[in-house]
């Protein structure tokens, strides 16, 4: 699977949101120019798809602020920093959930043949100390286990409202759930007929599935409270 077949898996399934149109190459050029690095293949290949916006559940920042978007992927270090959260120079942010957490790729090539540019979860605490977490191996395995857990959780919804029968819409909604599902090849033991009350626990599931590399499926920037020393370590001297 590649980022393209999982932006197409998403439209096809009706939870692509509010998504601005695709970014230029040259724009593209244009932000890595004004961080001043090149940005690791996999997140280069999601703005030509769509530059920003929000999906299940995740904001993706553009590449540059607008008057209407104050947050791009060109200066959230740099805001977030200004706003007291500690972001190290290895990690460019590039999309949140409209809350606490916000996700970074990491931009070097990693020693640590198991990690891809991996996916960083950074909590808002004002220090370097016990801020971060690993929360996928690569961008293409995150965004899956991610889409996965969302859809599911859609899929619980969605069954509910046709057994009350309520909602005449809602058995179309569910097949086009079911089908991005079944083009994701979610397991049925993972989908919403068996999932378990506690979310968390449904994530984790979900997330080792999409991500089998991934040492912790049940990290996040608070529990595993990782400080930049300890990501350096993890990955490898980066190159």
């Amino acid at each position: 699977m590649t980022i393209q077949t999982l932006v197409d898996c998403w439209t096809k399934s009706g939870q692509f949101q509010a998504v601005n149109p695709p970014a230029t190459e040259a724009e593209i050029q244009a932000a890595e120019a004004k961080i001043g690095a090149q940005l690791p293949t996999s997140l280069r290949e999601v703005y030509p798809l769509f530059n920003g916006g929000w999906t299940l559940d995740l904001v993706f920042f553009p590449l540059d602020a607008s008057p209407d978007e104050e947050l791009a992927m060109t200066n959230a270090n740099e805001l977030f920093i200004e706003w007291g959260w500690h972001i190290p120079k290895e990690i460019r942010l590039f999309a949140g959930m409209g809350g606490e957490e916000i996700f970074g790729i990491w931009l070097p090539e990693t020693d640590n043949p198991i990690f891809s540019h991996p996916i960083i979860e950074v909590g808002e605490l004002p220090s370097e100390d016990g801020c971060m977490g690993v929360v996928g191996t690569n961008l293409l395995s995150f965004l899956r286990g991610w889409g996965a857990f969302q859809s599911v959780m859609e899929e619980d919804s969605e069954l509910w409202k046709v057994e009350l029968g309520e909602d005449k819409d809602a058995p179309n909604r569910l097949k086009r759930i079911r089908t991005f599902l079944d083009t994701l090849e979610v397991p049925q033991s993972l989908r919403a007929e068996h999932h378990h009350e506690d979310p968390d626990e449904n994530f984790a599931q979900l997330r080792k599935w999409a991500d089998p590399k991934l040492p912790d499926p049940y990290g996040d920037s608070y529990r595993q409270e990782y400080t930049i020393a300890d990501l350096k370590r993890i990955f490898g001297e980066s190159k």
